[in-house]
């Protein structure tokens, strides 16, 4: 170890010195000529240089320091973790083998230090998983010294539930296909799993890197030499004007190189913020340089309404910068997702929901439901078609049930368009708006990011006629979250605002509330579009069936179709591309083994399907073989009914 003179091309402050010299010398001619160290333009060159260098160390420090001490709040940023970066899916039978012998456990007293404890411990000594046509079948042995400590039917639940917790798309588990042994079989925990050797070091070396803190801003007029006086210090009592004078023209020239380098200090110390997915964006500007005087060189008043350096349009282009790095370290273009499916949120709102979540989607994308949980439990393909709708759902829940909540019905629209205006307290407006009672021209209404709360639904109840009259129809699931089809009018005669609809294609627009005040009803109207996507068809509209598990009860009959994978979809989806977008993700996304089939079916025949499909999935859920076969049957009838609308998937 010694210590190495470092190489003259690797001084970056020397290099600096050099180059500002021939400059100079370039730009000056005959003028100046004395260029030693006692020259006062040489003095500030150096002092100059000498920030310059000092901000160069700052910008070349690791990126870690730039994020903030707190790396919990990392994940915040779109810096995701190893763990959940590089690991890896449930897949192949080796997973499943681990997968139970790490996580079939039991919990057991033991005495420790003279006091009794409660310890989870393992109690599969070995652990062989087959897989054939479809279905695993798995082989458990219990440890010999743990067999009085748990029961057979025990260890089957402890591994039937964490199967169908990682269940994959089109494949199963049967009850009774787990086996639980005495003897040894298959793979075997190894005892240095168990028992790791412990490597005694005789010294410990951190050798990760820890964030920086960079600190404010000090101006390098303050190193400068008190005889210019510019420092703390300043000019002797007996100065005169002429000095004085002379010492704020050289401030508020140096003032300028002080706001460049407040600017990118500033720059640097917002980096956490300006990455950030949660916070908001930073301001824009600069602080005042903290010098002697500065209220006689610079106007606070103009330097204040001056002072927006960077645009908020910069700021936010920066931040989708940053964003894209993201999108090529992940393998994605959220960019593009956000252009093809143009959700009700903002773009790097929605990029950044998308930069946190589509990791862990794709990892798990030939994940399927958990057969246990019929509606808290849903294929991961769903969630990720939701999310990329601006607003991931992890559970399956009728679209019906979620009107019941709130004590609603949903009417055909054949009998909401024939009966509508007994159901509105004012009868449709015919025309565009022209009608004497409207002297004002109807205006957009601004659109506001804001996720469903269930305690806007009394507010909604009150000031939204077709929800006060429980007239809400089928098409409307589709077209009421679109603020395009909503206009918002002020009346002369009394000032109040009202808030009208009108369905595509139709003359007539609909009265749906009357507002004190504009802003009364541009919440109102944004809360309604909220309620709206809460009931998002587009999330909830269409559902697989993986036809593996409708040979529950006939493996061999309905052999050849256990990998085929049925979508029934409302014809709804042929709107806005949204059809496209379907078939696109299927074979984007899901396994290429699949063979999928896609149905697109009228939304009332959807309305009907989902009542058979949850009673199915309820069925599955308790393992009630006569209601499995039953709705098993009544699924391949509705399949057989609507071969019409059936498109196959390549």
């Amino acid at each position: 170890m010694f210590i190495r003179k470092r190489e003259r091309k690797d001084n970056f402050y020397q290099e600096l010195q050099e180059k500002t010299l021939e400059r100079l010398q370039e730009l000056s001619g005959d003028v100046w000529t004395d260029f030693n160290i006692h020259d006062p333009g040489v003095t500030i060159s150096d002092n100059m240089n000498y920030a310059l260098f000092e901000l160069q160390y700052k910008l070349e420090l690791p990126f870690r320091s730039f994020l903030g001490p707190d790396s919990d709040h990392y994940v915040d940023k779109g810096i995701l973790p190893a763990d959940l970066i590089f690991s890896h899916s449930i897949v192949t039978t080796d997973d499943y083998e681990k997968l139970f012998l790490d996580g079939v456990l039991m919990t057991v007293d033991v005495m420790e230090n003279n006091k009794k404890v409660s310890k989870k411990v393992r109690i599969l000594e070995s652990c062989l998983v087959s897989f054939s046509d479809g279905f695993y079948t798995v082989k458990a042995s219990v440890a010999l010294n743990k067999t009085a400590i748990t029961s057979e039917e025990h260890i089957k639940e402890e591994i039937f539930e964490l199967y169908h917790a990682n269940r994959n798309l089109c494949e199963d588990l049967r009850w009774e296909d787990i086996q639980v042994l005495t003897k040894v079989i298959g793979k075997r925990k190894k005892e240095a799993e168990e028992n790791p050797i412990r490597i005694e070091t005789t010294y410990e070396t951190d050798t990760s890197e820890k964030p920086i803190k960079i600190h404010d801003y000090h101006s390098f007029q303050l190193d400068f030499p008190d005889a210019y006086g510019i420092g703390h210090r300043g000019l002797p009592p007996e100065a005169n004007k002429r000095n004085v004078a002379h010492v704020r023209q050289l401030k508020g020239y140096l003032l300028m190189m002080d706001f460049l380098m407040a600017d990118v200090t500033e720059q640097i110390q917002s980096t956490p913020q300006l990455i950030s997915f949660t916070e908001p964006t930073p301001p824009g500007t600069v602080s005042l340089v903290s010098i002697p005087d500065i209220d006689h060189v610079v106007d606070p008043v103009k330097f204040k309404k001056g002072n927006q350096l960077h645009s908020n349009t910069a700021i936010q282009k920066k931040k989708s910068g940053f964003i894209d790095i993201l999108d090529t370290l992940y393998g994605e273009d959220t960019a593009q997702l956000f252009q093809d499916f143009q959700p009700s949120k903002s773009k790097l709102n929605y990029r950044a929901s998308l930069t946190r979540e589509l990791p862990e989607l794709n990892r798990n994308r030939f994940r399927s439901f958990n057969k246990l949980k019929p509606t808290e439990s849903n294929i991961v393909f769903k969630e990720l078609f939701s999310l990329l709708h601006g607003h991931k759902i992890e559970s399956e829940i009728p679209v019906r049930d979620l009107l019941k909540k709130h004590e609603l019905d949903l009417l055909p629209d054949s009998v909401f368009f024939d009966q509508y205006e007994v159901y509105l307290d004012i009868g449709p407006i015919s025309g565009v708006f022209y009608n004497p009672i409207f002297n004002e021209t109807p205006q957009n209404i601004p659109t506001q990011e804001m996720d469903w709360r269930e305690e806007y639904f009394a507010s909604l109840q009150a000031e939204i006629s077709l929800i006060r009259r429980n007239a809400l129809f089928e098409s409307l699931l589709e077209v009421g979250a679109n603020a395009g089809n909503y206009r918002m009018i002020q009346l002369s005669e009394n000032g109040r605002w009202i808030l009208v609809f009108r369905y595509p294609g139709k003359e007539e627009w609909m009265i749906l509330g009357t507002y004190k005040t504009r802003d009364h009803l541009i919440r109102s109207a944004n809360r309604f579009w909220a309620f709206m996507r809460f009931l998002n068809p587009e999330r909830h509209l269409f559902y697989l069936v993986e036809h593996r598990l409708l040979q529950y009860m006939y493996p061999r009959k309905h052999r050849r179709e256990g990998n085929t994978l049925s979508i029934i979809a409302s014809n709804r989806f042929e709107h806005k591309e949204m059809y496209d977008h379907l078939k696109q993700l299927l074979r984007e996304r899901l396994p290429a083994h699949l063979s999928i089939q896609l149905y697109q079916v009228k939304p009332d025949h959807i309305y009907d399907f989902e009542q058979i499909y949850f009673k199915w999935r309820q069925a599955l859920s308790v393992r009630d073989t006569k209601k499995i076969v039953h709705f098993s049957e009544s699924i391949h009838a509705f399949f057989r009914v609507s071969e019409a609308f059936l498109t196959d998937i390549q």
